[in-house]
């Protein structure tokens, strides 16, 4: 039964892509926050749907959730996501540095910080996955 219900939740989120789009009609926002509350209504719509469906095939399709639960395939996701995860740090350095160059140093400071943080949560997370494992 909790299963049940933790899937159930993506349902929410096309009510919330709905409302957001209603909210888009019916105000009289300027334009750039009706474009970002598009792109959030587009983001919630699109992860909602993803993860229902995904839920639906691992639940209906046994070739996908054996794919899905294949511990190579674990194995490679985990691999892209590190390194994935490290080519997004050089390049938030390297965006400093040309923001630096460029003489920006709010945005330089602001991605600088997120370039330190970044580790900072790297770890957080890895002792917290290795203490529940």
């Amino acid at each position: 039964m909790k299963m049940k219900n933790k899937n159930q939740i993506w349902y929410i989120g096309y009510i919330i892509s709905l409302l957001l789009v209603l909210i888009i009609l019916f105000t009289d926002f300027p334009k750039m926050v009706d474009v970002g509350l598009a792109v959030l209504s587009s983001v919630v719509f699109s992860v909602s749907h993803v993860q229902v469906l995904h839920n639906k095939m691992m639940k209906n399709d046994a070739d996908y959730k054996i794919n899905v639960m294949d511990e190579r395939n674990i194995m490679i996701k985990e691999k892209a996501g590190n390194v994935t995860n490290m080519v997004n740090t050089m390049l938030l350095g390297l965006t400093t540095v040309v923001f630096i160059c460029l003489g920006y140093v709010i945005p330089a400071i602001v991605i600088g910080v997120i370039v330190v943080i970044q580790p900072i949560i790297l770890i957080t997370i890895s002792n917290m996955l290795e203490k529940q494992m």
